[in-house]
């Protein structure tokens, strides 16, 4: 590994996934990545719309691994973030 970005390497990985995911939905609502706090809310600060809402389905896919949203429990960014970074 290139660097650690936590206590050990689980959260080093984990750290760079939630990284990964403020990319990801910086480009799918066209914003700056260093903008983005864990308590946006998707609708009322992003204005989330089908489209971006389908626009970052598509990004979590193919960045990982065909990773499906639940847009039933998510409201903020650290929702998307756990969903992603939480392993089930």
């Amino acid at each position: 590994m290139c660097g650690i970005m936590g206590n050990n390497e689980v959260d080093s990985m984990k750290n760079m996934m939630a990284m990964s995911v403020y990319f990801i939905i910086a480009d799918a609502f066209d914003l700056d990545a260093m903008d983005i706090e864990p308590s946006n809310d998707l609708e009322k600060d992003f204005h989330m719309t089908s489209e971006t809402k389908q626009n970052l389905s598509e990004l979590v896919v193919d960045m990982f691994a065909g990773r499906q949203l639940d847009f039933s429990s998510i409201h903020n960014v650290q929702d998307v973030v756990d969903q992603i970074v939480t392993l089930h």
